[in-house]
């Protein structure tokens, strides 16, 4: 491993390592009122929570730029089969948002008091449930393993032509 990958691990790591302090500090300051695991539930919607998601997403693209250049080393194809797969499995969830939304369509979206059909319903359950999917990081790993893999398949590419 580089001293560059090194430092960024190490930087990754510290990240994650601030986000449990801070949500061990909120749960000391709350008296432990509830379990830690809420705490870290509730820490996840704040800057601390975007850092530890950033941190954890440049560990998972360490660990695949890792993985991929021993392969290269080894003389095996870069991309295995499981990669590939992974990619195509990566679209799942935008599918899924949108056949739900249009069954929500059709069946009705109820939200709060009221229920709605038609675009309007497709509206709102395509937008209160690509919320929570961005909540729950589904969204954004996705886009990530996404772009990563773009971005590795590109470089892989050029070095090969």
């Amino acid at each position: 491993m580089s001293k560059r990958a090194k430092i960024f691990m190490y930087i990754c790591f510290g990240g994650i390592g601030v986000y449990l302090i801070r949500c061990i500090n909120s749960a000391i300051r709350d008296r432990f009122r509830a379990p830690l695991w809420d705490y870290l539930g509730l820490g996840y919607m704040t800057v601390w929570g975007a850092i530890a998601l950033l941190s954890c997403f440049g560990l998972v693209g360490l660990g695949v730029s890792r993985r991929i250049g021993k392969r290269r080393e080894a003389g095996k194809e870069p991309f295995s089969k499981g990669y590939r797969i992974s990619f195509y499995i990566s679209f799942v969830p935008y599918a899924l948002l949108l056949l739900y939304s249009a069954y929500c369509s059709k069946y009705g979206f109820s939200f709060l008091w009221s229920t709605s059909y038609g675009w309007e319903a497709f509206e709102g359950a395509f937008t209160i449930m690509g919320m929570v999917f961005c909540v729950i990081p589904v969204f954004p790993f996705c886009i990530f393993w996404q772009i990563l893999y773009i971005v590795k398949w590109v470089r892989n590419r050029k070095a090969n032509a």
